[in-house]
């Protein structure tokens, strides 16, 4: 009976730890938070979390696009004010992030000050 009970709930122990793991930051170096200006080239403003990429000057002068591959929940944002209609393809931002650890060219969106100067986080 009781071999029979542990059969039936692994698919379920083994379901909740997905859901879980989503959601642990640990994959990105969160000591640094690294600055990036340039225009907006996508976004998804869509939970569960936002995403977005940025097209940016290097200082070599080359055109790079930053992966934001994660960022807040799209409704925590829009309670602190931040909605899809305050940000914009190809409007120009500054937007923070923290790397990815396996891939340091990816990131999770920290913060994003508007070019009119209003900040989120």
């Amino acid at each position: 009976m009781r071999s029979r009970f542990l059969v039936a709930a692994l698919p379920a122990l083994l379901w909740m730890g997905v859901p879980y793991a989503h959601h642990s930051f640990a994959v990105y170096d969160f000591g640094q938070q690294i600055e990036f200006s340039g225009t907006v080239e996508t976004l998804n403003f869509k939970n569960p979390h936002i995403a977005m990429t940025l097209r940016v000057t290097n200082a070599e002068g080359e055109t790079e696009i930053i992966d934001f591959i994660e960022g807040a929940p799209a409704n925590l944002l829009a309670r602190k004010g931040l909605r899809p209609e305050n940000i914009a393809v190809g409007e120009e931002i500054t937007a923070f992030g923290s790397p990815l650890i396996e891939d340091p060219t990816k990131f999770f969106l920290r913060r994003v000050r508007l070019s009119d100067g209003r900040e989120f986080e």
